[in-house]
């Protein structure tokens, strides 16, 4: 009796140690997750305009502009945690002060990524998204509002990897991260199509040595084939 038992225990400890590992290797494909990728459905953060107008009253130039159609008035702030936040605003229509628009921009030092939000004419959130390098990615969410979602834009739908799939790959493949913009500068290709069997990551590598100086890595969304492009006089 005792011997089956401890059979039994060492077939449940192995069948479990076996789901933990097929999880933990599954997780470096869609389940990897960054900050910046990171959202809540029900969003009630709003912009914090006095403070913003307070700030940005400190410009000459907002002060000559204020509440004048079309003009930006803007505002930066470096965060502790190492975070640029950069807002303005923008007066569509001086005669409809709910079209009034606030905007912002949260980045940090060396990373592709923006987290990017529009608020209205109340502070209310409309519209949250993120950015890769200018590209939007994942999905973006717009708001009525009460902060409850009347829509999301998928824009990962017509590729069969993400960004951070690439990640992944390349750092197991190359150790390069193009989450570090020293490390690489990143983009996505696919010609506008709504469905590209030809997409692909377009990757430059800067020389450690000058920016200006580098080569190309070329990876195929589908069949993630590595193509490597450099200058004929540059040595592999």
């Amino acid at each position: 009796m005792k011997i089956i038992l401890s059979f039994s225990i060492i077939i449940y400890s192995f069948l479990l140690f076996s789901c933990n590992a097929k999880t933990s290797i599954n997780s470096i494909s869609h389940n990897l997750v960054i900050e910046a990728e990171k959202k809540i459905i029900l969003d009630s953060s709003r912009f914090d305009i006095k403070k913003f107008e307070a700030n940005s009253y400190k410009q000459k130039l907002f002060k000559e502009n204020f509440k004048r159609p079309g003009f930006d008035a803007q505002n930066e702030e470096e965060n502790s945690d190492g975070t640029l936040v950069r807002q303005w605003t923008i007066f569509p229509d001086k005669e409809k002060a709910d079209t009034q628009e606030y905007l912002e921009e949260v980045s940090t030092e060396w990373s592709p990524f923006v987290i990017r939000k529009k608020y209205d004419y109340m502070g209310r959130l409309r519209r949250w998204s993120t950015t890769f390098r200018q590209e939007s990615i994942n999905k973006s969410y717009e708001y009525d509002a009460n902060g409850k979602v009347i829509k999301i834009t998928n824009y990962e739908e017509k590729f069969k990897h993400s960004f951070a799939d690439i990640r992944a790959f390349l750092l197991k493949a190359r150790s390069i991260d193009i989450y570090d913009t020293r490390q690489a500068i990143a983009r996505r290709v696919n010609h506008f199509s709504k469905i590209n069997e030809n997409a692909y990551y377009d990757i430059y590598i800067p020389s450690k040595e000058d920016a200006y100086i580098g080569y190309k890595i070329i990876i195929y969304d589908v069949s993630l084939e590595i193509k490597e492009l450099r200058e004929e006089n540059d040595s592999k």
